[in-house]
């Protein structure tokens, strides 16, 4: 039978063969699992073990500022850096959506999940291809219609209903 450190070493060299991970990811990556075996060979629950590790991971090893850098994202829950957008990892990585990540790590709604270089070098492209001409026109448009909107709907409910007392006295 093999050993503990041997179980480990397979479990995280396969993972690290199909994710690239840092040093310190590796690290800790060797010690969640050790563990993880550690507490299964104790004579723990699995779910205790699974409960003790997302715990554990709850909270962010960066802060908000750490995580959104000028040319790339790192994600707050397992620390994997390199992004321009996050969105795509977290649907695939972690079945989060954009709304949940904020909610989990107190992020402002108006903070962007991509890196500041990646939003202003797609700012600047919009700019060049006349996109904020465009988006002004249709902001314009939209506000002529709400206001429109809203008398016709103040017209409707000012009307009296067919049928009421006050018809049939008139």
């Amino acid at each position: 039978m093999k050993t503990i450190l041997e179980l480990v070493t397979e479990i995280v060299s396969a993972h690290a063969s199909n994710t690239t991970m840092t040093t310190d990811q590796l690290v800790q990556e060797l010690q969640t699992v050790h563990k993880a075996l550690k507490n299964l060979e104790g004579g723990q629950a699995v779910e205790s073990a699974a409960e003790q590790l997302a715990e554990e991971s709850k909270a962010p090893a960066l802060t908000i500022k750490q995580a959104f850098r000028k040319d790339e994202v790192i994600c707050m829950v397992c620390g994997k850096g390199g992004f321009k957008t996050l969105k795509k990892h977290l649907a695939t990585a972690h079945q989060l959506t954009p709304g949940q990540y904020r909610k989990q790590f107190g992020i402002k709604s108006s903070q962007k999940l991509a890196a500041k270089s990646f939003s202003e070098s797609r700012r600047k492209a919009a700019e060049e291809r006349g996109m904020t001409d465009i988006l002004a026109k249709a902001r314009e448009t939209r506000m002529a219609n709400l206001k429109a909107a809203k008398p016709a709907k103040a017209a409707k409910a000012a009307k009296p209903a067919k049928g009421t007392k006050g018809a049939a006295k008139a």
